[in-house]
């Protein structure tokens, strides 16, 4: 006689990995947000030598500090709420999301006492105001 086999089966390996995962990300989000804010200060510490070399800095941080950190982000919570599910079923994407939230939020609080809470202010657009109002 054949079984019926119950493809959706809470899984305490899944619980473990999620718990993990959700550690591992109070790590890699302060380092995300802290390489975005220094790449913003790349991109303002070198306009002037841009500017002079005929070029622009622009862009810079969105390329290289923006794009890791969304991807960061992404992969995160793809990893979360795959566990998260694997270990609560419905209640483990919420579990996944608040987990993601708060790692991407202890992330953005390092990263603004780590540049003196100028984190949005740094960029180009700070360099080329200071220009305008000399």
């Amino acid at each position: 006689m054949a079984t019926i086999r119950n493809d959706y089966e809470l899984s305490g390996s899944a619980r473990i990995a999620f718990w993990m995962l959700a550690g591992v990300g109070l790590i890699v989000m302060p380092i995300a947000w802290a390489w975005y804010g220094l790449t913003l200060y790349e991109e303002e510490s070198e306009q002037g030598k841009a500017l002079v070399a005929g070029t622009t800095m622009e862009g810079f941080a969105a390329t290289f500090g923006l794009v890791p950190l969304v991807i960061a982000h992404a992969i995160g919570l793809g990893l979360l709420l795959y566990n998260g599910w694997r270990g609560w079923g419905g209640r483990g994407l919420a579990f996944g999301a608040a987990a993601l939230v708060i790692a991407s939020l202890a992330g953005l609080i390092f990263a603004q006492l780590l540049f003196g809470g100028d984190l949005f202010e740094m960029g180009i657009r700070r360099y080329d105001e200071g220009l305008l109002e000399s």
